[in-house]
């Protein structure tokens, strides 16, 4: 059954199911304070990451509810 199990049991095609996850994954990479690239190139351009956030916050729900959108298309069709 593999990790996208129990996503197969519920009729999840397999492929929606890793577009999913590759989505969240790159949603989450782009705010998280653990992400070398990020926390790299505010320590380049000398930006705390309270102002980086406020700055996304906008970009982020965009993002999410685009994704979302898409997602559901893609599990309707």
């Amino acid at each position: 059954m593999g990790i996208i199990g129990p996503m197969a049991i519920a009729g999840v095609d397999p492929s929606l199911v890793v577009t999913a996850y590759q989505s969240a994954s790159g949603w989450v990479n782009l705010i998280t304070p653990t992400s070398g690239v990020v926390m790299g190139a505010l320590a380049i351009a000398n930006v705390n990451i309270t102002v980086w956030w406020k700055f996304m916050f906008k970009l982020m729900i965009y993002l999410f509810l685009t994704t979302a959108i898409f997602l559901g298309i893609m599990a309707l069709l």
